[in-house]
């Protein structure tokens, strides 16, 4: 089942794979060590490996990102919200499509949804929605050849 643990040791997997220089994760949408594949899984990995990759670039560290100037400008109780420095930083934020940052009660006036019905849901949506484009006639015929060389030495005992 797809809970707080599940999604513990899922970002803890993902972070320190793409920490140490992997490319790839093992594991999205699986349950159960992969004896079990769910759909809503697989979206919330997908939201989990968007975020360790966003992670992964870094904080850059450098006079504007740090704004010392601009804090000591505003001071003590400024308004940081109206400057350009602030409207410039936001951006570089995550944009999660699953996980809700509102508050409490625009969170429950939406019906309080958890990040696994949503999960579920979008999961849902894409099945329906989700339209594979067709391979090039030269990729299949590629393809073709390996599985026709590949029967072949099966055939040959090779």
């Amino acid at each position: 089942m797809s809970d707080c643990q599940t999604g513990h040791e899922k970002t803890l997997t993902g972070l320190t794979t793409l920490l140490a220089g992997s490319s790839i994760i093992y594991g999205p949408g699986m349950l159960e060590s992969g004896m079990t594949f769910d759909p809503a899984q697989l979206v919330i990995d997908d939201e989990i490996v968007a975020m360790t990759r966003f992670l992964k670039k870094g904080v850059a560290v450098s006079d504007a990102t740090t704004a010392i100037e601009e804090i000591i400008a505003v001071g003590p109780a400024g308004n940081f919200l109206e400057r350009e420095s602030t409207l410039k930083g936001f951006r570089d934020l995550t944009s999660p499509r699953l996980i809700d940052r509102k508050v409490r009660e625009a969170w429950e006036a939406d019906g309080s949804p958890d990040f696994y019905q949503k999960a579920r849901a979008r999961a849902k949506q894409i099945l329906a929605e989700h339209e594979v484009a067709p391979l090039d006639g030269d990729v299949l015929d590629e393809i073709r050849s390996i599985v026709v060389r590949a029967d072949a030495q099966y055939a040959a005992g090779v």
